[in-house]
């Protein structure tokens, strides 16, 4: 190999990868090398930490995917609202937000806060109509897709405020046997 050669060999299969590796720019699948640019596309679309944003969601929450087992099963968005602690969250099967992930009303659904070492349980607001902030209802056929922490429930929230406020986070439920999860993402609040 020419010096040249070996020189673009080396740039190009060792170290502009491990830059870009170590920068989160570059995906590197099997053999194959994708742009800056899909491997944004990737995070978000398959729930790795490299990013998340609040202003292309439905409710200006983070959405990440939800997996059932490796298989992709819907999408989690989670709004934590940075003055109360509080956390809405709602299930949907496609990332618009327009598809519910109907659960059964007595469903919980767990956010772990990883380097805290606590959890959060969310439930539903009520059985009547389980409205949202806003005051739309999302109960269909006795199911929902909307639950919120602390609701009633007396438990303190305040660990959970402030507008500087960030942590790893996974979000999980079972129903019917099922279990259902979100990969390690970075909880933030979405600031008023």
């Amino acid at each position: 190999m020419s010096g040249l050669t070996r020189s673009s060999f080396v740039l190009s299969t060792l170290l502009l990868p491990t830059l870009f590796g170590i920068t989160g720019c570059m995906l590197l699948q099997s053999d194959q090398t994708y742009s800056h640019k899909h491997s944004h596309e990737h995070a978000y679309n398959y729930g790795h930490s490299h990013e998340h944003t609040h202003s292309d969601s439905s409710h200006h929450g983070i959405v990440v995917p939800l997996f059932s087992g490796q298989q992709h099963k819907g999408f989690a968005e989670i709004k934590l609202h940075d003055d109360k602690g509080d956390l809405e969250l709602w299930l949907t099967k496609d990332k618009t937000g327009g598809n519910p992930f109907e659960l059964p009303l007595n469903s919980e659904i767990v956010v772990s806060f990883q380097k805290l070492d606590t959890q959060a349980v969310l439930r539903i607001r009520n059985s009547e109509q389980n409205e949202d902030e806003e005051g739309n209802g999302n109960i269909r056929d006795n199911k929902t897709n909307y639950f919120i922490f602390p609701g009633d429930t007396g438990v303190d929230a305040s660990f959970l405020t402030g507008k500087k406020f960030s942590t790893e986070t996974v979000i999980s439920f079972e129903v019917n046997g099922v279990t259902y999860t979100t990969n390690t993402f970075k909880l933030q609040p979405h600031t008023h």
